[in-house]
């Protein structure tokens, strides 16, 4: 028999479930409170592109795009990660302008752009390719060269699979869709991981761990083989794109697998002249998987470079030099 005075004390200490809710309550308090120091931590972007700077309102959001020289039109189309944008091509934009009008635009949900709480696709993003390089260059009245980058450059074949009269020629840094990042983009357990980084807490605070600054340091140290070229204002910048507000959608569905798509029988029915542009020493996407492209279009040049997976960066002047070099080239007219 229990007397008063056990009865009193055991009704003073609290529950177990009381002692967990108190726990969860106070790990989702500072859980709110890590996601609310990381955004106001970002700091405001800018771009360090220097030209003409645009607004494309678009239907899904508004896109930031510059713009410089004059000549024939070149886009350039970044690839997806977390804090993407066109700052990829910062070292090569004034010397491509020197003999091209040259647009460099941030895909909706990252940069510069809108970022929309929506769910990306590829077709999404392959709309947006075709309608900037439409309206915004001009497209319909003298068809565009692209330089595009790894699942950027696969969206861009996609476009110009789907409208070859709107594309001249294709520049492809490292593209993904065959061997790489080519599974199918409805998989179900694409939209359950998506619906996990797209949930307000749990899913902010996934996100600002793989967007940290440490874990962006140890992402570029992967990426570039002349490592060097990695400095904290590089990573701050990176870090500040990937922490603004609503930046995590776009990433949650290309880490989720959701941004996935396979471009085997578009890459194979293109007609115009395709520069592939790869590191030797590229890890996420190995240089051997060019063969894979070379084998499906006999109309596929590759030039390699001794760098690791972001050539027009780590060596800009090599790269300006190639690709120059190719998009002044004469080439056989492509078949209709």
């Amino acid at each position: 028999m229990w007397n008063g005075e056990q009865v009193e004390e055991r009704r003073r200490r609290p529950a177990a479930w009381q002692i967990a809710a108190l726990a969860t309550a106070g790990g989702i308090g500072l859980l709110a409170l890590a996601n609310r120091l990381a955004e106001a931590s970002a700091g405001e972007p800018y771009s360090v592109l220097e030209g003409e700077h645009g607004r494309y309102t678009w239907t899904r959001g508004g896109i930031s795009y510059t713009v410089r020289g004059r000549g024939e039109p070149l886009v350039l189309i970044h690839g997806i990660y977390a804090g993407a944008s066109s700052f990829e091509y910062r070292r090569v934009f004034a010397q491509l302008a020197e003999h091209h009008r040259v647009y460099a635009f941030d895909l909706l949900g990252f940069g510069l752009s809108d970022r929309p709480r929506i769910v990306y696709t590829p077709d999404l993003y392959v709309a947006l390719i075709q309608d900037f390089v439409r309206q915004v260059v001009g497209a319909m009245d003298h068809p565009v060269q692209v330089i595009a980058s790894t699942l950027g450059a696969a969206f861009t074949v996609r476009a110009a699979a789907e409208r070859p009269d709107l594309f001249d020629r294709l520049a492809l840094i490292q593209p993904t869709g065959i061997q790489d990042l080519a599974s199918d983009p409805d998989d179900s357990s694409h939209a359950f991981w998506r619906a996990i980084l797209r949930s307000p807490l749990l899913g902010q605070s996934m996100y600002n761990a793989i967007a940290s600054r440490l874990s962006i340091r140890y992402y570029l140290r992967m990426v570039y083989e002349r490592r060097e070229e990695i400095s904290d204002d590089m990573i701050d910048y990176y870090y500040t794109l990937a922490h603004q507000p609503n930046a995590r959608y776009a990433p949650a569905s290309f880490i989720s697998g959701a941004l996935d798509t396979p471009i085997d029988e578009e890459y194979m029915r293109l007609a115009m002249p395709i520069l592939l542009l790869w590191g030797k020493n590229a890890r996420f996407t190995p240089l051997e998987h060019a063969r894979a492209f070379r084998q499906l279009n006999p109309r596929t040049d590759l030039r390699v470079f001794d760098c690791g997976g972001l050539p027009q960066d780590e060596l800009p002047d090599e790269f300006v030099r190639v690709v120059g070099s190719w998009l002044r080239s004469t080439i056989q007219p492509r078949m209709s």
